[in-house]
C-alpha cells in the first residue's frame, strides 16, 4: 500500500480522506486522476473497487430514466430568467387625492403596464409624464427592483381640485395644439364670483360677480394697444387662472325601510382554491355552491421567489358562507341615522376634494316604505372650464374701443 501511495505521489495525483476500513482502504480521488490508477495498479498488485460516485454526471446517468423530470427543471428554469426580464408588479406609494387605479389607468394610457419588457422602462420619462399629467403632484420617483416597478409620489396637500367636474383651472397650452384663437376659461355652473387669481389671459369678470354656464370668464384674447391707446389688434393665448365660485347643488338620496339581513346558519363555510396566471383563472375543481343562499368571498395572493422577484402567478381561495335571509324593517330613528351617515360621508368627499360647504339646508323624512333625504349645499368651488376663443374683430369706432378697454 506503501508503494500504491508513493506511485500517486509521484504522479501528483490528489488524495484525500484517506482511511483503513477492513483490511483495506478508502480514499477520494477525481475522475481525470482515477484513469491514471490502472498502470499503477499493474505495478503494485493493488485490486481497485469502485464504492461510491459522486458529482451531477454521474446523479444525471443513475436518473437517467427520469427525462421528464430534468425536462420540467430546465424549462422551469428558462422560464424564471425569461420572465425575469420583464415587470410583472407596480407598486404605487403615497397617493392620497389621486387613487392608485387614477395612475395605473394614466400609466396604461402611456404604454407602462404589467408584462412589459424592463429594457422598455424609462424611469425618467415616467416622472415627467406623471408631473406633466397631474398638477396636484410635485415630486414623483420610479425605480425598478426585481421584477417590481416602484413608483413613489408626493401630493401638494394644499392643491385645489375641482369638485363639480375633472376639468382642472391649470390649462395647458397642448389642449388645442392646433389654434391660433387661443383658449377662454368660461363657467360651468350658475354663482357668484368669490376670488380670481389670473395668470394668463384677460379677466372678464371680478368678484361679487354673478355668472351663468358658459360665461367667459377669462377671455384668451389680449388686446394690443397703440400709444393713443388705441386697439389695433388681439394677441391670443391660453387663459389659465384660478377661479372659486360660490354655488348651490343638490343632494337627495332614499333608503327603503324595509332590508334583508342575513343570519348565520350551522352548515359549514366552503373553499375552493384557483390559480390565476394573468387574467387566466384555472382551478382544479368546479366552484359551485349547494346552499340556496350564500356570500361569496375571494382571498388572493401573488407568487414571488425573492423580495422583488415577483411572478405573474397568483393563488387564491374562493370562500362560499351560507346564511338565512330575514326580512326586516329600519325604525324612524335607524331610518335617519344612516341617511345621515351617508349624507355625512358625501360631505367628507366634498371636502377631499377641496369643496368648501358654507350652508346647507337638508332635511330628512321619513315615511311607511322609505326614508329621504334632500335639500341643497351652499358651496364655493373651482370653476373654469376650457373653451377655444373666438377671434374678435378689430373694432372701427374708437368709443367701441374705449368701452372693450374698460371691460
Amino acid at each position: 500500500m506503501e508503494r500504491f501511495i508513493n506511485a500517486c505521489n509521484y504522479r501528483k495525483i490528489k488524495i484525500w480522506d484517506l482511511s483503513a476500513s477492513d483490511g483495506s482502504y478508502e480514499m477520494n480521488l477525481w475522475v481525470k486522476d482515477f484513469k491514471k490508477l490502472r498502470h499503477i495498479s499493474h505495478k503494485t498488485s493493488t485490486k481497485i473497487t469502485i464504492v461510491k460516485k459522486y458529482g451531477l454526471p454521474f446523479y444525471l446517468f443513475d436518473h437517467r430514466r427520469r427525462k421528464l423530470f430534468f425536462a420540467g427543471i430546465l424549462t422551469a428554469t428558462v422560464l424564471l430568467l425569461i420572465m425575469s426580464g420583464y415587470i410583472w408588479d407596480i407598486e404605487i406609494l403615497g397617493t392620497h387625492t389621486q387613487t392608485e387605479e387614477v395612475i395605473r389607468t394614466f400609466l396604461k394610457e402611456n404604454h407602462v403596464n404589467t408584462g412589459i419588457r424592463r429594457g422598455n422602462i424609462d424611469c425618467d420619462r415616467i416622472v415627467k409624464d406623471i408631473r406633466k399629467g397631474f398638477d396636484d403632484i410635485i415630486w414623483v420617483s420610479a425605480s425598478i427592483e426585481g421584477t417590481r416597478l416602484i413608483i413613489q409620489i408626493k401630493e401638494n396637500e394644499d392643491a385645489k381640485i375641482d369638485n363639480k367636474t375633472d376639468n382642472k383651472t391649470d390649462i395647458k397650452e397642448d389642449i388645442y395644439p392646433n389654434s391660433d384663437a387661443g383658449t377662454d376659461l368660461v363657467s360651468d355652473c350658475t354663482g357668484t364670483i368669490v376670488r380670481i387669481i389670473t395668470r394668463k389671459g384677460i379677466p372678464m369678470v371680478r368678484e361679487g360677480t354673478s355668472v351663468n354656464p358658459g360665461d367667459i370668464l377669462v377671455s384668451g384674447q389680449i388686446p394690443i394697444l397703440n400709444d393713443a391707446k388705441e386697439i389695433t389688434g388681439y394677441e391670443s393665448c391660453h387663459s389659465d387662472a384660478d377661479i372659486f365660485i360660490q354655488t348651490q347643488i343638490h343632494y337627495e338620496n332614499t333608503l327603503p325601510r324595509k332590508y334583508v339581513k342575513k343570519t348565520s346558519v350551522k352548515f359549514p363555510r366552503l373553499f375552493y382554491l384557483y390559480f390565476r396566471i394573468g387574467k387566466y383563472r384555472l382551478s382544479p375543481f368546479f366552484i359551485w355552491s349547494p346552499y340556496e343562499h350564500y356570500s361569496k368571498s375571494t382571498m388572493e395572493s401573488r407568487l414571488k421567489l425573492l423580495d422583488h422577484f415577483y411572478l405573474p402567478v397568483y393563488i387564491g381561495v374562493v370562500g362560499l358562507t351560507p346564511y338565512k335571509p330575514v326580512m326586516k324593517k329600519y325604525t324612524d330613528q335607524q331610518l335617519q341615522d344612516k341617511l345621515n351617515r351617508y349624507f355625512l360621508r358625501y360631505c367628507e368627499d366634498l371636502d377631499k376634494k377641496g369643496v368648501e360647504i358654507i350652508q346647507n339646508d337638508v332635511k330628512i323624512d321619513t315615511g311607511s316604505k322609505e326614508g329621504a333625504i334632500s335639500g341643497t349645499l351652499t358651496i364655493i368651488c373651482n370653476t373654469g372650464q376650457s373653451r377655444q376663443s373666438e377671434i374678435l374683430q378689430l373694432p372701427n369706432d374708437p368709443e367701441e374701443q374705449t368701452e372693450q378697454l374698460g371691460e
